[in-house]
């Protein structure tokens, strides 16, 4: 069987309809995907932020027993069988679209973009690649394509809130990302939409020949 699999942070149970009728946020597609298919009402994250869920749900092993330094090096060793790795070894066309979070190999703590990023996904058991680094609130910010930045950080951003407006948002809600390096095709408001057409086009241009 084909896998599809979405990751989002920070989605709570009841925020799909077919979960909660008195969600606040309209999910057609995702109730149509509960109403046809199979549906658990008992899962649990394996990590309450980002980078332990992650290093989780792609190796399958507690958290905890990880060096989670993703701000500094990879958090996945080299050679660790990751879920990725273990498809592609039974003839699985693999690829990711969005958020990585777990790391890359720098020099003395910074990224070296005229090198190709090394200890990402594309190191981790997936033939493609496309996304950032880490969180969108997190600098620098640039796509990276496999292991090569599309562009680098050659301008500035200022940091983005929506605190204090009529939502009565605190600082880490709505519009949220801290002030630093960002590459001249790198656009907040556009990063979304970027991943969406990017999984389409890795869906839609899947080989037959390949699960």
């Amino acid at each position: 069987p084909n896998i599809v699999l979405i990751l989002a942070d920070d989605m709570g149970y009841g925020d799909i309809g077919a979960y909660n009728p008195n969600s606040k946020i309209a999910t057609p597609h995702l109730d149509s995907l509960v109403k046809t298919g199979m549906r658990f009402t008992d899962a649990h994250s394996g990590g309450s932020t980002c980078v332990p869920s992650r290093y989780a749900l792609l190796t399958g092993r507690f958290a905890i027993r990880a060096t989670l330094d993703a701000k500094r090096n990879p958090t996945i060793e080299p050679g660790r069988t990751t879920i990725a790795s273990l498809l592609r070894e039974n003839g699985y066309a693999t690829s990711m679209v969005g958020k990585w979070h777990e790391g890359f190999e720098k020099n003395n703590g910074e990224f070296n973009y005229d090198q190709p990023l090394r200890g990402g996904p594309a190191d981790q058991g997936f033939d493609s690649f496309f996304g950032m680094h880490a969180s969108l609130d997190i600098p620098p910010f640039f796509y990276i394509r496999d292991r090569t930045p599309t562009a680098a950080p050659t301008n500035r951003i200022g940091a983005g809130t929506s605190e204090g407006g009529p939502e009565g948002w605190t600082r880490i809600q709505g519009a949220f990302w801290r002030e630093g390096p960002v590459a001249p095709d790198f656009k907040i408001e556009e990063v979304t939409p970027r991943f969406e057409k990017e999984a389409v086009k890795v869906i839609r241009n899947h080989s037959a020949a390949k699960t």
